[in-house]
């Protein structure tokens, strides 16, 4: 009997790894519960799909044609910024349906965080630091920069930096730079300074910003944003530029925009850039201001970004200071300084957005 039993066993065990497979039901359609949708960043919705006939199980596929946007897991849709994006759902390779997704950002006001206003009699050390020396700053600039009062003061609520034709050193001008490097720094957000520009063939002012996480010597891979230059030669030209390890002066492809504007010398005008973090289709943005006005926009490379290309991502620190000579400043007009040759800094404001 047990004999028996066994082989009823194994006769069944046969007969059913015999049995043929359930018929494979092919999907003919698939569908979406929305065609289209908006969304505020940082919200989330889940998309629902059906499948015609519901009897199918294909192989099933979920993709954002703009990750930066809006991603998208198992229909779940992640809006991350302000921009489109399309989701698709693909069954099987062949079979697909899609949902447009418009990305909506509401625009926080902004808020002062940080300034200098200048109102003091001497430069607040918990707030700047000093650059002193020479050796041309990379740019063969001819000027000693110094910390004396001769180069920098305060006269009348503003901030003064004079300079000078003087042996110093092993120079034959003085001036003076200053920097929040190590004290003050920001990622994004609007930076701006109301400044009087000095007059003079040679004069190279500047207010602008270094990448605050790598050193001087890895530069321009810190990147480097320049809010204002200008350049005595020129009396009426006002520069923007950036500088990243891809694109940069020493390489002559950086970024660079000009303006040109009566009474730019010896007159306050407020400079300034607002640096949006995602600003459109998930990209950030620079913008570049003259008293208010937009003069220019640099966006951030929407594929193959990297720190190479866009360093602009971590903390930035501020810089002012008043060259003479250099790659930028050229040839030098001794005469021009017959007259003091100041570059004045009425205030230096930071503001992000706040709730």
């Amino acid at each position: 009997m047990a004999m028996k039993n066994y082989w009823i066993f194994i006769l069944t065990l046969v007969l059913i790894a015999c049995k043929p497979d359930d018929p494979i039901v092919l999907a003919k359609g698939v569908s979406l519960n929305k065609a289209e949708i908006t969304l505020e960043a940082g919200d989330s919705v889940t998309l629902i799909s059906t499948i015609d006939p519901v009897a199918a199980k294909p192989v099933i596929i979920w993709s954002s044609s703009n990750e930066k946007v809006a991603t998208v897991v198992n229909g779940k849709i992640k809006a991350l910024a302000r921009g489109t994006s399309t989701i698709k759902i693909t069954a099987d390779s062949l079979l697909t349906a899609t949902c447009a997704v418009v990305v909506t950002k509401a625009e926080l006001p902004y808020q002062l965080v940080w300034s200098d206003e200048f109102n003091g009699t001497t430069l607040d050390l918990s707030k700047w630091s000093y650059e002193t020396g020479g050796g041309g700053f990379g740019n063969q600039e001819k000027q000693y920069y110094t910390n004396r009062p001769e180069n920098l003061r305060f006269e009348n609520g503003s901030l003064v930096i004079e300079a000078k034709k003087e042996v110093y050193q092993t120079n034959n001008y003085t001036s003076a730079r200053i920097n929040t490097r190590d004290k003050v720094s920001y990622a994004y957000g609007k930076f701006e300074a109301r400044i009087s520009l000095p007059s003079g063939k040679g004069t190279w002012p500047a207010f602008w910003m270094m990448g605050s996480s790598i050193t001087y010597a890895r530069w321009p891979l810190c990147g480097e944003i320049d809010i204002m230059e200008h350049v005595g030669s020129q009396p009426t030209m006002l520069s923007h530029a950036t500088h990243t390890y891809e694109k940069n002066g020493s390489k002559g492809n950086n970024w660079s925009n000009r303006k040109y504007l009566d009474n730019l010398e010896n007159n306050y005008h407020t400079y300034a850039i607002e640096w949006e973090e995602k600003a459109n289709e998930g990209d950030d943005n620079i913008s570049f201001f003259i008293d208010g006005v937009k003069s220019a926009t640099i966006w951030e490379q929407h594929v193959n970004s990297d720190d190479k290309m866009w360093p602009f991502k971590s903390d930035f620190f501020i810089l002012l200071n008043l060259a003479i000579g250099g790659t930028m400043g050229g040839a030098i007009d001794d005469a021009s300084f017959n007259n003091p040759v100041l570059m004045k800094v009425d205030y230096v404001r930071v503001y992000q957005r706040k709730k």
